[in-house]
């Protein structure tokens, strides 16, 4: 084998076990690892782990609250909007 195919075979095997390796682990031997001062280095975490980590919630709204308040704001502005217009009007 060439010398850069060894190097690549040997990544894909380290990093194979650091992802997949913790299929065994119990819940306790996880959060040890990947939680909050865990063992495991942020820069071998996944987005998704990090952000359990340091407690940062998903960027992506999946509805809720936020959108139902900017509707509501939007037609009470609209309400004073045509009322303003109506009373300029009758002028």
């Amino acid at each position: 084998q060439a010398p850069e195919r060894v190097v690549a075979v040997s990544v894909a095997r380290r990093v194979g076990r650091d992802t997949m390796g913790d299929d065994g682990m119990s819940a306790s031997e996880l959060r040890n690892r990947y939680g909050p001062k865990g063992t495991a280095s942020d820069d071998g975490l996944s987005a998704s782990q990090l952000r359990a980590r340091h407690n940062i919630e998903n960027a992506r709204h999946d509805g809720g609250g936020d959108s139902t308040m900017i509707i509501v704001a939007v037609v009470v502005l609209l309400a004073i909007a045509a009322g303003v217009a109506y009373k300029m009007s009758q002028g």
